[in-house]
């Protein structure tokens, strides 16, 4: 899958959050507390400050939305230790303060269809109100953001 109109390297970190560590030696993990998503995109695209957490799921797999909810949950938390990280070690007292969340989960990746048409929509600032998309060919990284 590519997402088009990605900012430029200097102001896009891209996170491949399960390539860490799950926290399963702390957590028994019976409430979804080791579970993340699939991405975290942080950005400053010089309009806006965004950190964008997508989980991803293929035409095969059903997963229940609360489950999904679990993961951008997880995929926040993980942020938010690597914000501590920055205040406390780096010095950076304000280190992503300003950073807004968008949370995306993008299903049926593996289906080849035309581009999706959902509304531009602002509100998916947390999990439950995540934006839904399904069968994308591509992805415009201000949509996903809730830019126009």
């Amino acid at each position: 899958m590519t997402i088009r109109g990605m900012p430029n390297d200097d102001q896009v970190i891209i996170i491949k959050v399960d390539d860490f560590t799950s926290p399963e030696a702390i957590f028994c993990g019976s409430k979804g507390e080791c579970k993340r998503a699939d991405f975290v995109i942080i950005a400053d695209t010089g309009k806006k400050k965004v950190i964008l957490c997508i989980e991803m799921k293929a035409k095969t797999t059903t997963s229940p939305e609360w489950k999904i909810i679990q993961q951008l949950k997880g995929a926040q938390c993980f942020v938010a230790y690597c914000q501590k990280i920055g205040k406390e070690f780096w010095s950076a007292k304000q280190f992503l303060d300003a950073y807004v969340y968008r949370f995306v989960t993008i299903r049926n990746i593996n289906i080849p269809k035309k581009p999706t048409r959902e509304a531009i929509t602002d509100n998916h600032d947390c999990p439950e109100n995540m934006l839904k998309i399904s069968s994308p060919h591509y992805l415009q990284f201000n949509f996903l953001i809730g830019g126009r």
